[in-house]
């Protein structure tokens, strides 16, 4: 019963507030397993933000939608569990396997539904991937999480690059473009479309 209505807060949170650096501590509570991630530096130029700054930023900057909300709490939450040090900067090499593996136990204890489950640790494990502008990567990309949720991962993308440092973000974000721009004109596929809230 208890998690239950921690699910339930967890969601009253993600889909009304503005800002959930107003919730942390909350936030914190219903998720501890986020704990980890307040002292987690990333040391390295594409970052201007510890592992749970850049959370909330990113949390922050995708639509009311719980299946994006959930995605981006979760999305780099292994990383303190892969952190090196390497070519001169913190490197969190494999860490959407990790925050795959995390977020599913973590929302199958909050009781959510299995395929809300589904689709967000599949989002999370293939938030990292590197897409070029070509046809042959956004099909390839749609095969590994399928068609439906192609406008949820690039939605989560841009929110992400978006909590990197500007140099990064600046020389990222129109390839994202192109991609977005490809993927809405060979794939007939309504690009923004409404998405079912499940719970």
């Amino acid at each position: 019963m208890q998690y239950k209505k921690d699910k339930e807060r967890l969601n009253q949170i993600l889909l009304t507030s503005k800002n959930i650096k107003n919730n942390q501590e909350e936030i914190l509570k219903l998720v501890p397993e986020l704990i980890i991630c307040v002292d987690c530096t990333q040391l390295h130029p594409n970052h201007i933000y510890n592992v749970y700054e850049h959370i909330e930023e990113t949390v922050n900057k995708v639509d009311f939608n719980l299946i994006l909300k959930l995605t981006t709490l979760f999305h780099d939450i292994g990383k303190p569990y892969k952190k090196v040090f390497a070519d001169g900067g913190e490197r969190f090499g494999g860490h959407g396997e990790v925050s795959e593996i995390l977020a599913g136990l973590i929302l199958k204890r909050l009781e959510y539904n299995d395929d809300l489950i589904a689709i967000v640790c599949k989002l999370i494990k293939h938030h990292d991937f590197k897409i070029r502008a070509t046809t042959e990567d956004i099909s390839q990309v749609i095969e590994l999480i399928g068609q439906a949720n192609m406008s949820y991962l690039l939605e989560v993308q841009t929110a992400d690059l978006l909590s990197h440092a500007p140099k990064y973000y600046n020389v990222m974000i129109p390839i994202l473009r192109s991609v977005q721009k490809i993927y809405k004109k060979n794939f007939n596929h309504e690009f923004k479309k409404i998405i079912p809230l499940l719970v």
